[in-house]
């Protein structure tokens, strides 16, 4: 602010030494861009350098008229195209903001352009009025709103369903396509807490039918109020954060992987960096609060795989041939699957995935 407030002065004390209106320089003001709910995109070009331009940027207010005098930003002089970012705005509200540039003439000015900052994300919150939910067993889990949908913020670990029914415990030769069970870990690096249980498919649909619905109407293992998410879901939740430029990798839709995942747990190096904490090729991992935790899969050929570098969900959903869908999302960084979120790899009734919960 020091070396901002030396070079106003300097100037204004130029403008005094070579008079007043004398040569200011020509300048335009692009339109706004990048509006968020506290940030925005503008700035402007000077097209005629009249005397030499110390100093251009861009100036806002919330009354109609911006000057230097008001919120500014500072960049080096010279003719041509130059963009700068208005921070720390208020949510919906209305600003003005021009381009200006000035020389030893003084300054001068482009037109106003005036827009609106977008509502406050509730994105990340826990979800109005249900900031937490709790299952039969007392097992409390936090919620998080993305977009319109409120979601469990962790995987479900309940040995019992709504109505008080006990889930046997598979694994080994104890599995079933048609018989609930749950599958557990032996010693695994990834606490229960935070990576929940893993269900097949009879234990997480609780002998509902499949729907692919919105809302999918299939309470399943979930407790009352709550169901389990269909392809339709999921593909919202998909679509939502693959719109939000924040949430991209790279600038890419399709690479949010790093938005939905845990800060912890997540495989660093080799092909599954993505996810991993030290990774900076998008802002840092869980913009979105979904916390998704790479707790893998059970399946009766290679029992427990993936901890670690895959998060596998069941949706209501079925294909054509009966075979029940999932949601995965991957952080290999392989070039067949970079940072993706993937949907319906038809796996097994028998396998175990984890289930996360949507609010009705």
């Amino acid at each position: 602010m020091k070396k901002q407030h030396f070079l106003f002065a300097f100037l204004i004390v130029a403008v005094l030494l070579n008079g007043c209106n004398k040569g200011l320089p020509s300048v335009e003001t692009s339109d706004v861009t990048q509006i968020t709910a506290n940030s925005a995109e503008c700035g402007g070009e000077v097209t005629d350098n009249g005397e030499a331009v110390f100093v251009r940027g861009i100036c806002w207010s919330e009354h109609g008229k911006p000057t230097v005098k008001d919120l500014h930003t500072t960049d080096n002089g010279g003719v041509g195209i130059f963009t700068n970012k208005m921070e720390n705005l208020s949510p919906n509200t209305t600003y003005h903001v021009r381009a200006y540039a000035m020389n030893s003439s003084g300054t001068g000015y482009g037109s106003v352009m005036s827009f609106t900052t977008k509502e406050a994300s509730s994105d990340g919150r826990p979800c109005p009025g249900t900031p937490i939910v709790t299952d039969y067993e007392g097992n409390t889990y936090n919620t998080v709103q993305i977009g319109n949908q409120c979601w469990m913020k962790e995987n479900l670990r309940t040995t019992h369903f709504s109505n008080g029914t006990e889930i046997p415990k598979g694994g080994g030769n104890s599995f079933s396509d048609t018989s609930p069970y749950y599958y557990d870990y032996s010693n695994p690096d990834i606490p229960l807490e935070a990576r929940g249980y893993l269900y097949n498919r009879p234990a997480a649909m609780h002998g509902t039918s499949a729907s692919s619905a919105v809302p999918s109407g299939v309470q399943g293992i979930c407790p009352a109020g709550w169901h389990i998410p269909s392809d339709a879901e999921w593909t919202q939740l998909k679509d939502y954060v693959g719109s939000q430029s924040e949430y991209m990798c790279d600038g890419n839709s399709y690479r949010i992987a790093k938005a939905l995942a845990s800060t912890e747990y997540w495989y660093s190096g080799g092909n599954f960096d993505e996810c991993s904490p030290g990774n900076q090729s998008q802002t840092i991992n869980n913009a979105t609060g979904f916390s998704a935790v790479p707790a893998g899969d059970w399946d009766a050929y290679y029992m427990f795989e993936h901890l670690g570098s895959y998060s596998f969900f069941w949706t209501s959903s079925i294909s054509n041939n009966g075979r029940g869908h999932n949601i995965y999302i991957s952080c290999s960084i392989s070039p067949f699957s970079l940072g993706d979120f993937h949907m319906g790899d038809d796996p097994d009734h028998s396998d175990g995935q984890s289930v996360r919960c949507l609010k009705n």
